[in-house]
């Protein structure tokens, strides 16, 4: 089947991939996603630097549907995933990391529900059966509750590209210091207020398997520092720099809080039971060049308590005064988020 994109309307949707010195499989990925036959798709790749044959191999490839960019040398891995979602042409990119990919055949039908349903943001589950509907969020508190912060893995994110210009995000979150290793979260928040948000539930999107995790090392972390993302530290560090957020949005306060008291037993959970599966995953463990531990309960329960003190010194204090009460009232609204975000984070893994 030809395509003329020259000769048609701007794509609905730009599949947006950053790469860098991985031409083996980024080839195939464009190759698999160019299948598609559509022109309501495009493909566009920001390599930052390659020093590989990343832009050769590219160049191979005759389809009017790819736009290739290249940054000239490395502006960071940051720089490069929010960079790239705001190249595209379409009414909505989404995010396609190099080392992931897709199903075809899913395609059409993540189309059909952008073109019907309209999202702001939002982003596309794994693994699951095709066919079950998606989740929807009205626009404000809802939203937030439901799609934004929720660390997913970022291949999947999907949001109107003209919001994401309005919001500046190449300005507003390149800087590693404040969003680490999730711009994302910052972007579908400020999203989540202009309009409404989705989870899309067809497996349209497919993660690198652990096997392939093992081998290809990541270029944007290096878990030996100890804030590395997924550390107590780091993710300490996110559960602060999300409350911030969340404070300077214009919010109701109620909605900020509960929003705020989210964050803590997201953090917890990641932090302990997160953290301890994750240092036991030898194919994890070497995909950011660290070597397994057994993480003990005593570990754990210590984790637990320092991320509580913590977190409540840096963000509870300062949001209202702490009295003896309303501590009691925290706590038990802490624990009460840990267990529901556990009975989430359990329901998704064996849905």
């Amino acid at each position: 089947m030809p395509f003329d994109v020259s000769a048609s309307a701007p794509p609905l949707l730009s599949f947006c991939i950053p790469t860098y010195n991985r031409g083996g499989t980024l080839l195939p990925l464009v190759r698999r996603v160019l299948s598609v036959p559509s022109n309501d798709i495009q493909v566009v790749v920001l390599d930052n630097g390659s020093t590989d044959d990343t832009l050769a191999l590219l160049s191979t490839i005759d389809d009017p549907r790819l736009l290739v960019r290249s940054n000239g040398h490395n502006l960071g891995v940051l720089f490069n995933v929010v960079n790239v979602l705001v190249q595209g042409a379409g009414t909505y990119s989404a995010l396609l990391l190099d080392k992931d990919s897709l199903d075809p055949a899913l395609v059409s039908n993540f189309l059909d529900f952008l073109r019907r349903e309209r999202p702001e943001c939002g982003y596309c589950e794994y693994g699951l059966a095709s066919l079950v509907p998606p989740r929807w969020f009205t626009a404000g508190e809802a939203a937030l509750r439901g799609v934004a912060y929720s660390c997913h893995h970022p291949t999947g994110y999907f949001f109107r590209t003209q919001s994401l210009r309005a919001i500046d995000v190449t300005t507003r979150f390149t800087d590693y210091e404040f969003v680490g290793h999730f711009p994302f979260e910052f972007m579908q928040a400020e999203l989540c207020l202009r309009g409404p948000a989705a989870i899309y539930q067809e497996p349209v999107f497919i993660p690198e398997v652990l096997q392939f995790a093992k081998s290809a090392k990541s270029h944007g972390t290096h878990a030996g520092k100890e804030d590395a993302f997924f550390s107590p530290k780091g993710r300490l560090k996110m559960a602060v720099n999300f409350s911030d957020h969340i404070s300077s949005m214009e919010i109701a306060p109620e909605v900020k809080r509960e929003l705020i008291l989210d964050r803590f037993a997201q953090g917890l959970r990641q932090s302990t039971v997160e953290f301890r599966r994750l240092m036991a995953d030898e194919s994890i463990c070497d995909h950011y060049h660290i070597a397994t531990r057994r993480v003990s309960l005593m570990e754990t329960l210590r984790t637990a308590w320092w991320f509580h003190r913590q977190f409540s010194d840096r963000v509870l204090r300062r949001e209202q005064p702490v009295t003896r009460l309303t501590q009691w009232r925290l706590l038990f609204g802490m624990v009460r988020r840990l267990q529901q975000a556990m009975g989430r984070h359990l329901a998704r893994r064996f849905a």
